[in-house]
């Protein structure tokens, strides 16, 4: 086992005991340098942010941005009564907010007579203006057949048709539609169309915007804010010159910003609330569970001052490491405040002990380091180890939050040895420790009351059985596959995406990269096979590239297009209301022209062309299904990884369900290969500082036995397994082991029967850390996300079952092995 060096630990404790003010303003110090330097730390909020620079779709992203740039829209959402004496001025807006160096482009109008001269030629298909023909042709026959009994009959007869029947035959907005050739030519044509609008109004028709796309992602928050400013100051002026200031009964009554950089700023914003909260609301609840413990404020001081400390000093790690926050380790703070203070509990429990035995100040502080300490220093080298094993995963979400825990808990027991030994000297020279009551059965000599534990070998056997029986219902425990449960929780949209909901595409599909028109061509013909088969494909709903946008057989389409025309134009009169609408909106289409890619508008044309200003290598794809389920994600990632490239090998394809995919496959292998790992190097170090398989599996019993009880309550209660909550197993096996370590240690120091001493002393200590670091761990269920609450949750319940057994089974076996080592 460990063994700190009694002659040292003496001089150490001797020189902070003759200068405890240099040794605690030297801490001070350094924290202060620390917390500065984490200022320069950086929030990532994103999913695709906790993947390897590595991963498929990661480098796919990387492709998108080389070859299209950045996606992100501000949108800018003008909210007026009147719409055309706002459009007049929308180009001279466009020029001032294009004119500031951090914007690329800013789009307000985009040009469609093109696709309105031609839009019976480009949306429907040839069979559905045949259809149409044919459909018209028998309601013309039908209404003038009606017409004619009309005239023949001098009485007048209720029509028994029921109402709405001639509503079934409108071109374009009837709501009454059937299978025919005229409704599915209106649907068609509504379905197409609406993705080319010649100005973009939100959903509600109470704004018209503007497009704005910034030189920057609105990955970089600083900038998101700041060209979120630019934008409001620049629309403001100027349409304050323009049409007089912006406000109530002005033309435009209100100016309102949304789109990517806004959302992005708003995620941020509720991440920095979510941290401030938890670390908040921990830090108070840690404060007033110490000082009622141990009735004093002493404690406060001795315990939260080194946490403190040793979060700070983890604050500047991370700043000069990593140098940013993903969105798991963002809440390691809140965690680690959990986990490090149980080193000061400890401390402090163990200080006050060796004060009521009789020792002196210098003398109890030196048996603390002798003893807690040791047991501290092995309890933080395992707990550190199982943290660290994670770092083996390519998963950032695991391999940062591990590291990250590692070095927090290995910096908040040397925080508890340099400050916590500092402020008990300096509060001894000011106010000596009164015990307040407070009192040990043993002397100086370390003599105690021995009594056997009450219970031994039988609660030992259920025990363990209850242990298997939770092993064997885990194999019942499913992954999380529907990610809405895992992202923020669903509340009400902010007013700014109300507003501006409709006035961009709400979806981003995935592209799907060619290296040539050629190979984008061949991909574009294996889609169409597909869909072919199978029209309502499971995987593939839609898919889009720009010479699709050139209709085929326009000669022939064209051809139909007039003969509908001519026969319509004749006997328009027949048609009254919504059948009417209709047959008006169809006239206005009725001279298309043969055109080519290179007759497109430029924003169609800028949709489809690269940075470098090559048109068509790429194909928007959009997944059947949900993007936020795990098995839409996948299924649909096989089905993109089938296609072939000219080269015979998949293409590059960029997109939220090859991101989520990945996700996916990362937390199956990375969490079963990190737990292993947490677990076997744990195992390893107990068993070569202990040098006792003995004592190495009285040290493990908490920890083997809370994994199985909390894999049970996982089955019971049907909680599955995500990429958040995988990592209380970690924790788990970290805490399992800590409790275990200062228990089992305590009893070796103090010798057979001494189980039960040890629960009513260092098993207080145990239930305290465990309130304190389920504390740590609650403070995530405050989190405005699903799957941080799930990480605490499941965390609470490891550390819960793992006292259980540390209090009860423990001291059992340690009780069954005194009772043996007797008999033999």
């Amino acid at each position: 086992m460990i063994h700190l060096p009694e002659g040292p630990v003496r001089r150490l404790v001797g020189a902070l005991h003759r200068r405890p003010y240099l040794a605690f303003a030297v801490a001070i110090a350094l924290s202060a340098v620390m917390l500065q330097a984490g200022r320069s730390i950086t929030l990532k909020s994103k999913i695709r942010d906790l993947l390897p620079e590595s991963a498929p779709s990661v480098q796919a992203m990387q492709v998108l941005q080389e070859r299209l740039g950045s996606a992100d829209i501000l949108v800018v959402a003008l909210m007026s009564d009147d719409f055309e004496k706002v459009k007049p001025v929308l180009p001279q807006l466009a020029a001032a907010l294009e004119a500031h160096p951090d914007i690329n482009e800013v789009i307000y109008k985009q040009d469609v007579d093109l696709i309105d001269r031609n839009a019976l030629t480009i949306f429907p298909t040839v069979e559905e203006l045949e259809d149409y023909y044919e459909e018209l042709t028998e309601t013309i026959k039908a209404e003038v057949k009606k017409r004619m009994v009309l005239l023949d009959d001098d009485d007048e007869e209720d029509d028994e048709r029921a109402p709405g029947e001639y509503a079934e035959y409108t071109f374009s907005w009837a709501e009454h539609e059937k299978d025919d050739g005229l409704s599915n030519l209106g649907r068609t044509f509504r379905r197409e169309r609406g993705a080319y609008r010649e100005y973009f109004y939100n959903r509600a028709y109470t704004t018209i915007g503007l497009e704005v796309y910034p030189t920057k992602s609105s990955g970089d928050l600083e900038f998101a804010r700041q060209i979120l400013d630019v934008v409001d100051t620049i629309t403001h002026e100027t349409l304050g010159e323009l049409l007089g200031s912006v406000g109530p009964g002005a033309t435009v009554s209100r100016v309102v910003l949304g789109g990517g950089y806004r959302n992005v700023l708003q995620e941020s914003d509720q991440i920095k609330d979510d941290i401030a909260s938890s670390v908040g609301w921990s830090f108070g609840l840690l404060a007033l569970v110490v000082i009622l413990w141990f009735r004093s404020i002493r404690a406060f001081f001795c315990v939260l001052l080194p946490l403190a400390m040793g979060v700070s000093w983890t604050v500047g790690l991370v700043a000069l490491t990593v140098g940013y926050l993903n969105l798991i380790t963002a809440f390691i703070f809140a965690v680690l405040l959990g986990l490090g203070i149980d080193f000061g509990i400890h401390f402090y429990g163990r200080y006050r002990e060796e004060r009521a035995a009789g020792h002196d100040v210098v003398e109890a502080v030196v048996q603390t380091w002798l003893s807690c300490g040791e047991a501290s220093v092995l309890a933080a080298i395992t707990t550190s180890a199982a943290f660290l094993a994670l770092t083996i995963a390519d998963f950032r979400g695991f391999s940062q939050f591990g590291g990250v825990a590692a070095g927090g808990v290995l910096l908040c027991l040397l925080a508890v040895f340099w400050v916590f030994t500092s402020l008990v000297f300096i509060f001894e020279r000011w106010v000596p420790l009164k015990l307040m009551g407070y009192s040990v059965d043993r002397t100086v000599d370390a003599g105690i009351a021995r009594k056997r534990f009450p219970l031994g070998a039988k609660l030992v056997v259920v025990a363990a059985l209850v242990g298997i029986a939770g092993y064997v219902s885990a194999s019942q425990i499913e992954f999380e596959m529907d990610f809405n449960r895992l992202g923020a929780k669903e509340k009400e949209k902010h007013e700014f995406q109300e507003i501006t909901q409709g006035t961009t595409q709400a979806t981003s599909p995935a592209v799907i990269f060619a290296d040539s028109a050629e190979e984008a061509r061949s991909l574009y013909d294996q889609l169409e096979q597909r869909t072919a088969e199978n029209p309502e494909h499971p995987r593939i709903k839609s898919y889009e590239a720009l010479f699709a946008l050139i209709p085929e057989q326009q000669k022939e389409k064209a051809r139909w297009v007039k003969k509908i025309c001519r026969k319509l134009k004749r006997k328009v009169k027949l048609f009254e209301g919504d059948p009417r609408d209709g047959a008006d909106e169809l006239l206005t289409h009725c001279d298309p022209v043969e055109f080519t890619v290179d007759d497109l508008p430029a924003w169609v044309k800028g949709r489809f062309s690269d940075k470098s200003g090559k048109l068509g290598e790429f194909i928007f794809v959009s997944p059947r299904g949900s993007t936020n389920d795990g098995e839409v994600a996948l299924a649909f990632r096989d089905e993109m990884l089938s296609l072939k490239g000219l080269d015979g090998e998949p293409p590059v394809v960029s997109g939220k369900p090859m991101i989520w995919a990945d996700v996916l496959i990362a937390m199956k292998t990375d969490g079963l290969k990190t737990t292993v790992a947490s677990l076997l190097t744990v195992v390893l170090l107990l068993f070569f500082f202990e040098r006792s398989l003995g004592g190495t599996l009285l040290i493990l019993l908490p920890l083997t036995m809370a994994l199985g009880l909390t894999g049970g309550v996982m089955a019971i209660f049907g909680i599955k397994l995500t990429f958040f909550n995988m990592l209380a197993l970690p924790t788990i096996i970290g805490m399992g082991v800590d409790d275990g370590v200062h228990l089992y240690h305590r009893h070796k120091e103090l010798g057979a029967d001494s189980a039960g001493y040890v629960v009513k002393t260092t098993g207080m200590a145990a239930v305290l850390t465990t309130i304190t670091t389920s504390i740590g761990f609650g403070s995530l269920l405050l989190a405005n996300h699903y799957g941080l609450n799930g990480l605490g949750l499941l965390s609470m319940i490891g550390m819960a079952a793992a006292l259980l057994v540390t209090l009860l089974v423990l001291p059992a076996a340690m009780q069954w092995a005194d009772d043996r080592a007797r008999q033999g």
